[in-house]
């Protein structure tokens, strides 16, 4: 269905052949929609955050002066209502998450994407706002990340699933993708359950990591909460990682994906590297009471309740894509 509304497009990024295809190319897609284009993210920020003609903005994420992520969090304290597409040259799991979970960017492409399709998906946002179609889950990233990522409901229905996740499920036997697109869990790791959905009573928990095993074989399971669309609708990032695999996540990684601060996140990464708790928390420069105290805080953050536990979860736990 044709959009009627009239729709105005921002595009911003310091690459000026890029904005010049863009220019080239627009109005032969959307001959019926109007585009401004800004090379500079501190004048685009001005414009856009004042001017409500805007409908969707498109950012680079790299650019000088001001990154795309900056830019869209500062947008979006002004435009609420602003569609926003980020682009990047690379898969950053941390800006991926960061963009959507907490900075409402609608979808994350990487470069080069053929302008036709971000119309179309800019298109079908501003259709599914208007009611007139199914509002769809903003997982294209997923397919930028060299992870095992996938989008599922409360029930755990598969709403989308990349390439890397489907590559761990055909060789694993403790996931799978059951009758009717379910993603089956074997064995279902306890608290699962209540974390997709909590008593009234109880506060959501933001994620939760759990340790799969059945004989020799094991994967860590990490699924996270994505904030409420206008519909109300849940829906969550499963994060499947072969920890045979993986190397010990760098401290910037612990503290983005668990929520962890500087310090406990040293103290974690020291305690996946196999010391004991006295000896890391020397190490990392912290009494042995203090250590205490920081690793109960860790236990809550992580969703585990013991050191071995713990020791399983960080050492499955993402590394770095930069």
């Amino acid at each position: 269905m044709a959009v009627e509304k009239s729709v105005r497009i921002a595009f911003v990024d310091n690459d000026e052949h890029l904005l010049s295809s863009h220019r080239r190319n627009f109005g032969r897609l959307r001959p019926e929609w109007d585009a401004v284009y800004f090379n500079d993210p501190l004048k685009a920020r001005d414009i856009i955050s004042e001017d409500r003609s805007i409908t969707a903005a498109i950012l680079d994420i790299h650019m000088p002066g001001m990154t795309g992520l900056e830019l869209a969090a500062e947008l979006r304290t002004h435009r609420h209502d602003l569609i926003i597409i980020m682009l990047t040259g690379y898969a950053d799991l941390q800006s991926a998450l960061l963009a959507v979970n907490e900075l409402g960017v609608f979808r994350f492409y990487p470069k080069p994407t053929a302008l036709l399709t971000m119309l179309e998906g800019i298109e079908g946002e501003i259709e599914s706002r208007a009611g007139q179609s199914e509002e769809t889950l903003p997982t294209d990233f997923l397919d930028l990340l060299e992870l095992g990522v996938i989008a599922v409901d409360d029930s755990l229905s598969i709403l989308h699933m990349n390439a890397q996740s489907a590559e761990i499920m055909r060789r694993s036997s403790l996931v799978r993708s059951g009758t009717q697109g379910r993603l089956v869990v074997d064995p279902a790791p306890e608290g699962l359950n209540a974390f997709l959905n909590p008593p009234a009573n109880q506060a959501p928990r933001a994620q939760q990591s759990f340790s799969l095993e059945r004989d020799e074989e094991k994967l860590s399971f990490l699924i996270r909460r994505v904030p409420k669309k206008a519909d109300g609708k849940t829906t969550f990032m499963v994060i499947l990682v072969d920890p045979t695999q993986q190397k010990p996540p760098a401290i910037d990684d612990l503290m983005d994906l668990f929520g962890l601060t500087r310090s406990e996140a040293k103290l974690t990464q020291k305690l996946a590297e196999g010391l004991a708790l006295d000896q890391a928390a020397e190490l990392v420069g912290i009494s042995h009471s203090s250590a205490r105290t920081y690793l109960k805080t860790i236990f809550a953050k992580t969703g585990v309740n013991r050191q071995p536990q713990l020791m399983k979860t960080v050492l499955s736990a993402i590394p770095s894509l930069r």
